[in-house]
């Protein structure tokens, strides 16, 4: 089994932003004011099609990152604002096999260094049923 795409967010947080939360294109998941005037917005970003590979997912999300913050056009470009961008990145590995691997494209780096944006990775290593341990 290869690594798959279990869930991607984008985490903005933001000072001194007091406008509505833009819609990338949907809105955030989360919009949560603390003091400061510090903000955070999660917005979901995980494709629709189930059971991508971490490469193909991450293709998808980096041509998706560059339509939305490259090149000036992110809605959070404003000098007055300060903001720091995070792509959280779910990966799901099967637990039975010792070692799993997959590789970020070429594509997808460059989209994340051109916007400024952030890189983690959470792996999950679901426990196998108990059914499943006793047929093997």
């Amino acid at each position: 089994m290869q690594a798959l795409a279990l869930a991607i967010v984008l985490r903005v947080e933001l000072r001194g932003w007091s406008e509505p939360a833009p819609h990338l294109p949907k809105p955030p998941l989360r919009d949560e004011s603390g003091p400061e005037g510090r903000r955070l917005l999660i917005y979901e970003l995980t494709p629709a099609d189930a059971g991508l590979s971490v490469e193909d997912a991450a293709l998808r999300i980096g041509s998706r990152l560059r339509r939305l913050f490259g090149q000036q056009a992110s809605p959070f470009s404003a000098t007055r604002h300060a903001a720091r961008l995070v792509l959280e990145f779910g990966v799901l590995a099967d637990p039975r096999h010792e070692r799993f691997s997959y590789g970020w494209p070429l594509e997808f780096l460059d989209a994340l260094v051109e916007c400024d944006i952030e890189l983690n990775v959470s792996h999950y290593l679901p426990q196998p049923d108990k059914a499943d341990a006793e047929d093997e």
